[in-house]
């Protein structure tokens, strides 16, 4: 467990990996498009049946060795990180590694150190438990189960097709981030200078 003192001067964020820093989405739906392309739906397969075999599916290719390892960078996560340095963050990599597929936590651990190697890298179970003042994901699952451990945490959303709602609860401590630069990075980075300053009671 990783975590960090809110009485620090420095303020910490947790970014995510996959759909944030690097594209995963992308290469899974690649891979899964190739799988489709040399096999057949078998004969009388029901829709649930074909849902668990893609699902089998899509969990094997996430724990294929160098599956993490070989993902292109996502512009917008990089410029983000590079935005939370600017205002003043110390930022450290919070992933999530599968109980399963020890060799997915090393892959993660080597794209870090390929293409932000001076970034410290937290791989664990829960991501609820590290402790932060605020966590970039763009899974709302996590996001809300993250805010729910630390109530007084903020949250980025970096925005994907899967996160257009926003988050179920704690709207007041999230802002979605959709990375398009100019005056909508100024928001985002008024907004968490301004949560900040609530938090701290300044």
């Amino acid at each position: 467990m990783s975590s960090a003192n809110p009485g620090r001067a420095t303020p910490i964020a947790l970014i995510d990996l996959g759909d944030t820093l690097a594209d995963c989405t992308p290469a899974l739906q690649a891979r899964l498009a190739e799988l489709a392309d040399s096999e057949k739906r078998g004969a009388g397969e029901t829709p649930a049946a074909l849902a668990m075999r893609l699902d089998r599916r899509r969990s094997a290719i996430l724990a294929t060795p160098g599956f993490w390892r070989d993902l292109a960078p996502r512009p917008q996560g990089l410029a983000l990180l590079e935005l939370l340095r600017g205002a003043g963050f110390a930022v450290h990599v919070v992933t999530k590694g599968p109980y399963e597929a020890p060799q997915v936590w090393a892959d993660k651990v080597a794209w870090c150190r390929a293409h932000v190697p001076d970034v410290p890298v937290v791989v664990c179970d829960d991501k609820s438990r590290v402790h932060g003042h605020v966590l970039i994901d763009d899974w709302l699952p996590y996001v809300e189960r993250w805010q729910r451990q630390w109530p007084d945490g903020l949250a980025i959303i970096p925005a994907q097709p899967w996160n257009a709602d926003g988050p179920a609860s704690f709207a007041d401590r999230c802002v979605r981030f959709d990375g398009s630069g100019g005056k909508q990075d100024a928001v985002v980075l008024r907004w968490l200078r301004e949560r900040l300053i609530e938090l701290r009671g300044s």
